[in-house]
């Protein structure tokens, strides 16, 4: 059994989302409330993950047809005709290493399988380095296909890539 719950995003959960997302900054990138109103009203699924009744998670996954203005997801929207991308998983630091990412992982390709996408999609940033991340992704099957700077020189993004179908 699970130390957590999985659901879907609901607006009572703004003010704690936002702050576990202010705490994952730069692994994330930054999230007001108007950003998070657009993400639940575009994403394909807005998990957040509870444990004993308090969020202590947050994923944002978003398909083709999400009207998002991100550069490293228009990119993919410039590869892919059917796609699932993970915008962001954020996950308090006190509930890390406990399967979170991997669960909100397998339910994501699970959806993305449904809806007929060939591939999910994610980038991760390479300067600054996050490492736990790139090496999370690695181990899920994700390959590298490009690195990109696409909000300035000093930071840049690995664009990673899975097929679905592999499992």
């Amino acid at each position: 059994m699970n130390p957590f719950t999985i659901r879907h995003y609901r607006e009572q959960d703004a003010d704690r989302v936002l702050e576990i997302n202010r705490a994952n900054v730069p692994e994330v990138g930054g999230m007001d409330h108007d950003k998070l109103v657009a993400f639940a009203a575009s994403a394909a699924w807005l998990p957040v993950v509870e444990v004993e009744g308090e969020v202590v998670a947050f994923a944002v996954f978003l398909t083709e047809d999400a009207d998002y203005g991100s550069p490293n997801y228009r990119w993919f929207s410039e590869r892919h005709q059917a796609f699932y991308y993970v915008d962001r998983i954020a996950v308090d630091a006190d509930h890390r290493g406990v399967g979170i990412g991997q669960a909100l992982y397998h339910e994501a390709i699970s959806r993305a399988g449904a809806g007929s996408r060939p591939v999910f999609c994610a980038e991760v940033n390479t300067i600054p380095a996050n490492e736990p991340s790139l090496g999370f992704h690695a181990r899920f099957g994700f390959t590298e296909v490009a690195r990109k700077r696409p909000y300035d020189p000093e930071s840049e993004v690995a664009m990673l890539e899975r097929p679905i179908d592999a499992i």
